[in-house]
This record gives C-alpha cells, structure tokens and sequence, in this order.
C-alpha cells in the first residue's frame, strides 16, 4: 500500500468538490452545472463570492449574456447561489453560493477598518482608474492582493508598478502587439520584483503619470474604457 503523502500542483487553485458539487449535479441543467462549477472554482473560499460582470462572466464561460443570466436564474430558483448585476452589462456585480452549497466555513465579513480590506480598496481604486485593466479582481488577484500584504508591500510601489506596467501595455497596443486587456494582477508582479530594490526619481515618476495620462485619455475619448477595433493615431503621444 502507498502511503506517500499527495501534494497538489497548486493548491490555491484546489476546490473541495464533495457533497455540496453533488447535491448541485442532481438538480442543475448540464449548462446551469457547468456554470456552477466556474463559480465554486473562482470565487473567494472564504465567502464563496466572485465579483464579476455579466458581460465578462459570458465571456469567461463562453456563453451569451442570455444563457448566463437564464442559468444564473435557475441556480437562484434552486437556492444554491443569489447574484447581483447592475442594468449595465459591463458593470460590477457579485455572485454568491448559499452556504448549503459551499464546502467552506464562510467567515463572518471583516470590519471596514480592517487593514486588509483598506489595501484592497486602494489597489481596486488603482486598476478601476485604469483604462487598459480589467478592474473586477478575480479569486486569484485577491490572493496575490493577500500575498502583497503579507510581504508588507507598499501601495506607493505597487501604484508605480501599475502605472509603469499600464504605460508598457500602451506601448505595445502602439506596436500593434495584441491589444487585450491586463486580465490578472499577476502582470504587474514582475514590474514589482523589478522596482522593489530601486529609487525611482521624482521626475521619472511624473514624467511615467504624464506619458499615461495622456495615452490614456486619448484611448479614451476615442474608445471609452475598453478595445477598440481600430487602432489609434498613437503619434500624439510621441
């Protein structure tokens, strides 16, 4: 008998797949299923919530807003989760698993002061002023969010490496280089190793700000908060 101890590839990504998956199973259409199974895998385990949009959950699960939004319902109308979307489809919204269908003890919400929830907010607020980001954090954005607050990095160096990271991004839209959005916080990480043993100069760091905003509100006034299909005169940023 093999009594070696297993060891997952990734555990962050592990999903306690038990009897809450199988009650699930036995009452959800093959589609409602398939989308329940993305949630559990997504959302936070700690309250088995995932903030998303209607438009990029369609996305994610390669689905019409339609089908999503019908096989949203038919999970509400089974009491196995309850969503909240704003009447524009590429607004905030949440979805949560009732506790009879989440495998984890969901933990009582922190306080608004907590210092935790604080560096999360302003890191949001970061990505939400930021054209060319997909500002909704993922499960595992927030656990890389956890990761730079356990390791006490500074909100002054992960807004630089934001900005930096975002101005790069531009430039390679410039370079007709794939033009997606920055999906994962884990773009900007290798930014943050780069600038943590450095001191950037005041004046570099205005002249990065400038550079941004101007690319950024051209894209802006041209494409709103989003990719266009047409790539811009970018000579106005040169």
């Amino acid at each position: 008998m093999n009594t070696e101890r297993l060891t997952l590839k990734n555990p962050r990504g592990w999903f306690a797949a038990g009897a809450e998956v199988e009650k699930a199973m036995a009452i959800l259409s093959d589609g409602a299923f398939r989308l329940f199974i993305y949630l559990c895998l997504n959302a936070r385990r700690d309250n088995g919530v995932l903030e998303n949009s209607l438009t990029q959950l369609a996305e994610s699960t390669g689905r019409g807003k339609n089908s999503t939004r019908k096989y949203l319902r038919e999970m509400t109308d089974a009491g196995i989760c309850c969503f909240r979307f704003s009447h524009n489809p590429m607004g905030e919204g949440s979805i949560e698993i009732n506790e009879a269908f989440w495998p984890y003890v969901k933990t009582a919400e922190e306080s608004p002061g907590n210092e935790a929830e604080e560096f999360t907010a302003e890191i949001r607020k970061m990505l939400q002023a930021r054209a060319c980001v997909r500002s909704l954090l993922s499960a595992a954005d927030e656990i890389q969010i956890r990761n730079w607050f356990d390791k006490q990095i500074k909100l002054k160096l992960i807004e630089q490496a934001i900005q930096l990271g975002c101005v790069r991004k531009y430039v390679s839209w410039r370079n007709n280089q794939t033009r997606s959005l920055i999906n994962s916080l884990s773009y900007f990480q290798p930014i943050i190793e780069e600038l943590k043993d450095q001191k950037l100069d005041a004046e570099y760091c205005n002249y990065i700000r400038y550079r941004l905003g101007r690319m950024e509100n051209y894209w802006k006034e041209k494409y709103g908060k989003g990719i266009g299909i047409n790539q811009p005169t970018w000579s106005k940023f040169d």
